[in-house]
């Protein structure tokens, strides 16, 4: 395939790995904000879930790009790391790890466990595969519309002042991910999975963030320990406030009314 000669090359091989962790990295602040919504209560997280729904198709794009980034990113780790395993001397029986850091050493397992977990995290919180019972609830809400009082026509309809109009509540019907994400994780287990999912998450951003700028040629004598520093505060941000979210939960002091 022409995907695959075009990712042999080593230079745009890890062109291509940096640009599609990019995109994920915005995808996981993104996430992030979203689901920190959860400490305001039902309404606000609800609404924001309701909001992704009706985007449709724009949501759906979304996905397929970030799909297609993951893809692309795993197979050019792959690629890259079979060629570092190649270029390696057969003789050296002891590996010498003194200057290599364990996030360092674990991208690759690190990668396909956070694969692994995000394919579980999509059955479960986005698709209600793995536990339908927390996926199936839903809330009813009530919304403001104003209507006309009787059937008139598309040209009446035009020239009618707006004090004919009468305000009436209509009743439906939305997802209650509020619900879902607190008993989800109310299962001491699946907290757990995704603790040390996000912890995994934040050993490969604090490497995988200072490997980007130094594939784009950002480095310098200079700037390369200021951005090492903030790649390992920011990743463990990240990490903080992504399990923040299950112990909460797991301590009452989110969905406790549920």
């Amino acid at each position: 395939m022409a995907i695959l000669n075009f990712l042999r090359s080593t230079v745009l091989s890890k062109i291509v790995m940096a640009t599609t962790g990019v995109l994920l990295l915005l995808f996981i602040i993104g996430h992030l904000v979203g689901n920190l919504q959860i400490y305001l209560g039902p309404e606000p997280l609800n609404t924001y879930a309701q909001f992704l729904k009706s985007i449709g198709e724009i949501l759906w794009v979304v996905r397929i790009v970030l799909f297609v980034s993951l893809i692309l990113h795993i197979i050019t780790s792959l690629y890259l790391s079979s060629i570092n395993n190649a270029a390696k001397p057969v003789k050296y029986q002891v590996v010498n790890y003194a200057k290599a850091k364990i996030n360092s050493r674990s991208m690759l397992v690190t990668g396909i466990m956070i694969f692994a977990f995000v394919t579980y995290h999509l059955l479960h919180f986005t698709f209600g595969i793995t536990n339908p019972e927390d996926y199936a609830h839903h809330e009813l809400t009530v919304k403001k519309a104003y209507v006309l009082p009787g059937n008139v026509s598309e040209e009446q309809l035009k020239s009618m002042p707006k004090d004919c109009f009468v305000e009436q509540n209509i009743l439906t019907e939305r997802h209650d991910v509020y619900k879902m994400v607190v008993l989800g994780f109310r299962n001491p287990f699946i907290s757990l999975a995704y603790i040390v999912a996000v912890v995994l998450l934040g050993f490969h951003l604090s490497h995988a963030i200072k490997s980007c700028f130094h594939t784009l040629g950002v480095t310098g004598p200079k700037f390369t320990p200021w951005m090492e520093r903030c790649s390992t505060i920011f990743s463990i941000i990240i990490t903080l406030l992504y399990i923040s979210i299950p112990i909460s939960v797991l301590l009452g002091l989110v969905g406790g009314a549920v």
